[in-house]
């Protein structure tokens, strides 16, 4: 990171002494927030799907300062990068860089290095539950990626086909937190797993949207490896160690299994690495130049049977309104999701090739099923200090009390809701509420259903670089427990050059 930071400067600072400087800007943002209340958490909508800025802990607050440089170099090339500080109160982590990176792009096409908060690239940030796979939920994952700037128009398609992908290996930063999580514990978990890297790529095709009827269909997907792990046998804590080798680095790209497993004793490695996907189809509607209506499937994987749709109603299944009318609109976007993850192909998984002989001959039947989302046998969870990067209705291991660093109810039903507007010219609001019920997961079901309503009201005020929230937000059920947070937050953006 502090290599990152000297990278930024450096190319910062040669803005100013290059004599064919195009035109460079430099803005900065201060912000501070607090949420105080009542019960163990920050209410759910508060703390969700903001990268983990809010602590999920109750009564916290912190001040952040950012600052980010452009510079044009032409119509085509523009290098740009920010860096982004944190420092929090009775949160779970006390200061940090939130974000810092480097990005070159060129027209529509980009190389990034650093740590930076990315946008969903279908789903809605502000009124959407969130991806499955690379949603909104937890701290950025340092990266070096390369992808579009959001949708790019194939040439010689006559504006048909648009495509938008991206393509990187970053690395987890939580080691420590995982480390102490597990330290820490009452009664300490199996174990945990520390160093892991990360891969993520998706790629999006998409109808012309100006179209009255256009169609997108696409594929997330993202996976951990390398990395060890930590686990306790008969009282004894033993390491195991994953390669992060180019091999590693190529093997991953593509789930194929290895053919020399049994002889590797090593047989969770048939597959290596955490794989986590989705499998996006979606078809919008522009009513008119004015109203745009969509709907969408997110069908989530982790392995073959969930890429056939042996998931049954697996998936986050949404409707959504958008309003392209310029000037106040008291409804400018509306959310309607409903997500599942009950199925998971089924409770069983029993493949005789797992085992060696003369169990794999003896007992020839194939039940690829418990899926058991985001959680693996070697990785612990597919979570960044102790957030799910994906979906938040997964209730994310840092709610885990007990300080278990893996999904312990990942087989949910919830409905959610979310829309937003403009009430004036300064003031707009943003109303967002779930609901959802938990049966634990197939190998630790939960002796009896868990639940929980969580609903947020926020108003916006912006005048000229000012902006103001104030926000309520309450939980209800056996979840999160009776949480009631009020918030408030104030933000400032300045230029620089």
């Amino acid at each position: 990171m502090r290599k990152l930071l000297f990278t930024f400067f450096i190319l910062h600072s040669s803005f100013f002494i290059c004599p064919t400087v195009a035109q460079t800007t430099v803005t900065y943002d201060l912000t501070t927030e607090a949420s105080v209340g009542t019960g163990d958490y920050t209410a759910f909508q508060i703390a969700t799907n903001r990268h983990h800025a809010v602590g999920t802990r109750s009564n916290t607050a912190y001040l952040r300062g950012a600052i980010n440089a452009e510079h044009a170099f032409s119509e085509d090339f523009t290098l740009s990068g920010g860096v982004d500080a944190i420092g929090s109160v009775h949160a779970d982590h006390k200061a940090y860089l939130q974000q810092c990176y480097v990005n070159l792009s060129y027209q529509s096409f980009f190389i990034e290095a650093g740590s930076r908060e990315q946008s969903q690239v279908v789903r809605d940030n502000l009124l959407s539950a969130g991806s499955f796979v690379k949603g909104t939920n937890a701290k950025p994952i340092p990266q070096i990626h390369l992808g579009t700037n959001g949708f790019w128009t194939v040439p010689f398609t006559k504006q048909w086909l648009q495509v938008n992908f991206d393509f990187g290996y970053g690395k987890f930063m939580d080691s420590n937190f995982r480390e102490n999580r597990y330290q820490q514990a009452p009664e300490p978990n199996i174990g945990y797993t520390t160093g892991a890297y990360y891969h993520q790529k998706h790629l999006y095709l998409r109808s012309n949207p100006e179209k009255p009827l256009f169609v997108l269909v696409g594929i997330e997907h993202a996976a951990q490896f390398g990395g060890t792990n930590y686990s306790r046998m008969s009282g004894t804590m033993t390491a195991k160690k994953k390669p992060a080798n180019l091999k590693a680095f190529w093997d991953i790209i593509l789930p194929i299994g290895d053919s020399q497993y049994f002889e590797n004793e090593s047989m969770e490695d048939w597959v290596y690495g955490n794989h986590i996907g989705m499998m996006t189809y979606q078809l919008g509607w522009n009513i008119n130049q004015e109203h745009l209506l969509q709907a969408y499937l997110d069908n989530p994987f982790e392995d073959g049977s969930g890429i056939r749709k042996g998931n049954d109603w697996d998936g986050l299944w949404g409707l959504q309104y958008t309003s392209k009318v310029r000037g106040r609109q008291y409804v400018r976007g509306a959310v309607i999701e409903y997500f599942q993850t009950t199925n998971q192909s089924g409770p069983l998984h029993w493949d005789g090739g797992d085992y060696p002989e003369p169990v794999r001959s003896q007992i020839t039947d194939l039940v690829t099923g418990n899926d058991d989302y985001y959680n693996h046998l070697f990785y612990d969870g597919y979570s960044h200090y102790g957030m799910t990067p994906g979906n938040a209705l997964i209730t994310s291991p840092n709610y885990n009390k007990d300080g278990y660093t893996s999904y312990r109810d990942n087989r949910v039903k919830a409905w959610h809701a979310g829309i937003n507007g403009e009430l004036s010219e300064h003031l707009s609001y943003l109303l967002k509420g779930s609901y959802r019920e938990g049966w634990g997961t197939y190998h630790n079901p939960l002796p009896c259903k868990h639940h929980s309503f969580d609903a947020m009201l926020q108003g916006i005020y912006s005048a000229g670089p000012w902006q103001f929230s104030a926000a309520y937000a309450f939980d209800k059920g056996n979840i999160y427990g009776d949480c009631s947070t009020f918030n408030l937050k104030i933000g400032y953006h300045g230029k620089i050059l």
